[in-house]
């Protein structure tokens, strides 16, 4: 009974916002938060466009990006991921109903492709917040798995 009446709540509150004229990007909070962490580091990593990945991101975190030139510095430097091509896919064997139940969510990525002709795996770990109704990337976690000093 509880879950039904949270799930109506939740409901109706997101059908006032829209019906508020709040302004709506392209990012809206009809997308979950692995779409949008998926779209932010294909801006960066395929695309090498630093303004598209700013869009899915928190106002601090914009900040930070807003002082590389591409998005292959920013990746390169910010979150140390070099790939010549290379494909995104989420890791969700622990995915849950969060997104519809609070604000914050975790997002596990896995990307896997080349560079220098050799292949590379790495994962990130995306933290994610809503801010006016659109799911933003407010923190990235390097790499759990990776070795260092091997």
């Amino acid at each position: 009974m509880r879950v039904f009446i949270l799930l109506f709540s939740l409901f109706m509150l997101s059908a006032c916002g829209e019906s508020s004229g709040s302004k709506t990007g392209s990012t809206t909070s009809a997308e979950v938060p692995e779409q949008i962490a998926v779209k932010f580091f294909e801006a960066l990593l395929v695309n090498n466009d630093i303004k598209a990945a700013r869009q899915y991101v928190s106002p601090s975190f914009a900040r930070v990006l807003d002082s590389f030139s591409s998005g292959k510095a920013a990746s390169r430097t910010l979150l140390n991921m070099r790939f010549d091509e290379v494909v995104i896919t989420v890791e969700d064997t622990n995915k849950s109903v969060r997104e519809f139940y609070t604000d914050k969510a975790d997002v596990m990525l896995i990307f896997t492709g080349m560079y220098d002709g050799g292949k590379r795996v790495d994962m990130r770990m995306v933290k994610m917040v809503i801010a006016d109704n659109k799911w933003l990337i407010s923190e990235i976690k390097t790499d759990p798995f990776a070795r260092t000093g091997v």
